[in-house]
C-alpha cells in the first residue's frame, strides 16, 4: 500500500478557516478571488491541493469565493494561532476550554507530524 501523499493527506474539517485574514480585496487578481489560485502564493490550485476558505464579502455587496494551497493555510493558522492565544479572553483564563485554539492548531499542525510546538 502506497504512502499517503501531501495531497492525499487526511484534512481536518476546520471552524479555523473563517478565522484567517485574507489579503487585501483591491490587491487581489480575478484568479485569487475565484479561488483557482492560492490567495496568498497565487500558486496555481487544484481540486486536490486548495483548501477552501469559504465564501467571503467583497466590496460593493459582491462575493468571492478565495481557496489557499496548504503550506499558506498552515502558515495563516499559525499567525492567527500565536495573536489569539495571547489575546482571547478564555484563552487567557484556561486555554484548555478555547474551542478556537484548538481548531487554529490543528489547523497549523494539519499534515504534518504534530510534536507539541507551533
Amino acid at each position: 500500500m502506497a504512502e499517503p501523499t501531501q495531497a492525499s493527506a487526511p484534512r481536518t474539517d476546520s471552524s479555523a478557516l473563517p478565522m484567517l485574514p485574507l489579503p487585501q480585496f483591491l490587491g487581489l487578481s480575478d484568479a485569487q478571488r475565484r479561488g483557482t489560485v492560492c490567495v496568498w502564493c497565487s500558486q496555481p490550485l487544484t481540486a486536490e491541493t486548495a483548501r477552501d476558505l469559504g465564501e467571503r464579502p467583497a466590496p460593493g455587496g459582491t462575493r468571492m469565493w478565495p481557496r489557499g494551497c496548504s503550506p499558506c493555510v498552515r502558515a495563516a493558522a499559525r499567525r492567527v494561532f500565536r495573536l489569539h492565544s495571547q489575546h482571547c479572553a478564555c484563552c487567557i483564563q484556561n486555554a484548555e476550554d478555547c474551542p478556537d485554539r484548538y481548531a487554529l492548531r490543528d489547523l497549523a499542525l494539519e499534515g504534518r507530524c504534530r510534536q507539541g510546538q507551533l
